[in-house]
């Protein structure tokens, strides 16, 4: 079991990448997760009457909580340099450009409707903190999927 774990300290062939775990690309999914799941569950907390918006608000959090956890999965398991088939830059560029449209658009109608409900605008603050890092990860993305990266020679 030991052998599969990569501890970091060597850069071998292990099952785990603990270094993404510690790269921006890594901390800044795992902050995603972290404060979209804050905006869910002050949403999931709050007791307020508009039934459609709390429900929309609701379904984009949780979806896009688990979308960022499966990224992070498949990045920290190196997944994505086996599953060869798939453009990860193009699709992540995609996750995060939908993602943060459709998380802004759930923050805007929340806020619109956050008067007098402190649980509802604290996950309206954080749905735009949301927005703003998957806007992060969506320009880091676009650079990855765009920008040439240099090529890289092992020895």
């Amino acid at each position: 079991m030991a052998d599969m774990v990569n501890t970091g300290s060597r850069g071998g062939g292990g099952f785990l990448d603990f270094n993404y775990g510690r790269s921006f690309a890594g901390i800044l999914k795992a902050v995603q997760a972290i404060v979209i799941f804050i905006a869910f569950l002050c949403i999931t907390c709050s007791e307020w009457t508009h039934y459609s918006t709390y429900r929309y608000f609701e379904v984009v959090t949780i979806w896009f909580f688990i979308m960022v956890l499966v990224f992070y999965l498949i990045y920290l398991t190196r997944l994505h340099q086996k599953m060869t088939c798939i453009h990860w830059p193009l699709t992540e560029f995609l996750h995060y450009a939908v993602a943060t449209v459709l998380i802004l658009v759930a923050s805007i109608i929340g806020a619109t409707k956050a008067y007098g409900y402190a649980g509802l605008a604290a996950g309206v603050f954080f749905g735009f903190a949301s927005a703003i890092l998957y806007g992060v990860g969506a320009w880091q993305s676009y650079k990855m999927w765009r920008v040439p990266q240099p090529a890289t020679v092992t020895v």
